[in-house]
């Protein structure tokens, strides 16, 4: 342990530094606080031992400005004095003083004061390495946080990526909303024409939020695409029993291969839409229904449709539902998320409260309408406040 020795007397300096020498310390003597404060500038020290009374800067002036400077680590002050009081016990210990000695004072007194200075300072020791492995684990953590970060949003990009570019094919206008809870989420959607008047549409909304609930995401995303391939010969003939049974076959098809995947479960709804017969398919499995708008007559309704969740349950039993669909007709898809939504004084947003949402953007085209809806429910405000992902889907029949 380095100890620096300050004191004006030099009879005291010498008898002191050979007591400490022989007590096995690293001793460096000053002759006043001016000169021990050089060397503290310029040397490390674990203890200093001063004097009170002295020239050019005294003991509590040295206190203080060892006190109010940024050493690297902590150094123990024992203050020597021949005065006595409470007052001055005060004193010392403002400035910054950790112990007290009366002068002269005694090997076994000095001894017994070194060795409380040395658990203080083990201790502070102790605690600068513990210090040290959280600094060096918060960086680490921080550099891993750091890049996790980059890579999710990375894969924000890739997500936003694969959703549908096209906004207009053939008769029918395409716009949709989406926004993650977090950086990435397990909702997606698509549409694509399967020939000049079949169009294949799906909404699907993952359980959980994150990672691995937005890699499912995608990879039925990829699956449903590719079984839309699989099934050309049969959608080309636009035959309502064909669609039905393709439909059906496809949703089975899913929830068995769900159910050997993975532990999260879906909603989700299928749809075709013939713009040559005017008709509307859908099969939902436990997303929210969705609603049908006569813009012409301003009317906003529910599809009355049920099914269950994909991925639960085995052997499960679906329903297509078979509805006209008409030019100036509008098709809105919303996923659970916009029922979490904190709406006027804390109420969440209702089916009904959807429905004028709905119908106070009726005459708008679909774009400017899913705009308006998301306006509507000051969504660009909720920001902080999204409990789940939210994605809406539109699809206007033009006139």
């Amino acid at each position: 342990m380095n100890i620096l020795l300050v004191d004006d007397a030099l009879d005291m300096r010498l008898v002191m530094k050979r007591t400490l020498e022989l007590m096995g310390y690293n001793i460096t003597i000053a002759e006043d606080g001016g000169q021990a404060w050089q060397y503290l500038q310029n040397g490390v020290f674990h203890l200093v031992i001063t004097d009170w009374e002295m020239p050019n800067m005294n003991g509590p002036e040295l206190c203080r400005h060892i006190r109010s400077a940024k050493f690297p680590n902590y150094i123990y002050i024992i203050l020597l004095t021949g005065r006595s009081g409470k007052h001055n016990l005060i004193t010392g210990m403002d400035a910054g003083a950790d112990d007290f000695a009366t002068k002269p004072i005694e090997r076994n007194e000095m001894a017994v004061l070194l060795r409380a200075a040395e658990r203080v300072i083990f201790l502070e020791r102790a605690l600068e390495k513990k210090n040290q492995h959280l600094a060096d684990a918060n960086k680490s953590l921080k550099k891993a946080r750091d890049e996790t970060l980059c890579e999710l949003k990375n894969a924000a990009t890739l997500q936003m990526g694969i959703l549908p570019s096209q906004k207009h094919s053939g008769a029918l206008d395409f716009a949709w909303f989406f926004r993650p809870a977090k950086l990435i989420g397990g909702d997606t959607f698509n549409y694509f024409p399967l020939n000049d008047h079949l169009y294949f549409f799906y909404t699907v909304d993952v359980s959980g939020h994150g990672i691995s609930s937005a890699l499912l995401s995608m990879y039925l995303s990829n699956l449903l695409t590719s079984a839309t391939d699989k099934n050309d010969n049969k959608w080309l003939s636009g035959d309502g029993t064909v669609i039905r049974k393709t439909l059906l076959k496809m949703l089975q098809s899913f929830n068995a291969h769900l159910l050997n995947l993975s532990d999260h479960y879906c909603t989700m709804i299928l749809g075709v839409i013939d713009t040559q017969h005017e008709q509307l398919y859908l099969v939902q499995a436990g997303h929210p229904k969705p609603y049908l708008i006569n813009k012409k007559a301003e009317c906003v309704e529910e599809i009355d449709c049920t099914g269950f969740p994909v991925g639960l349950l085995p052997d499960v039993e679906y329903e297509v539902i078979s509805t006209a669909f008409r030019p100036g007709n509008r098709l809105v898809l919303f996923s659970d998320g916009w029922f979490e939504i904190p709406y006027q004084k804390g109420q969440v947003i209702t089916s009904n409260v959807l429905k004028k949402a709905l119908k106070h953007s009726i005459a708008a085209k679909a774009e400017k309408a899913v705009d308006d809806v998301c306006d509507y429910f000051s969504i660009a405000q909720n920001m902080n406040n999204q409990p789940d992902d939210l994605s809406m889907l539109m699809i206007d029949f033009q006139v």
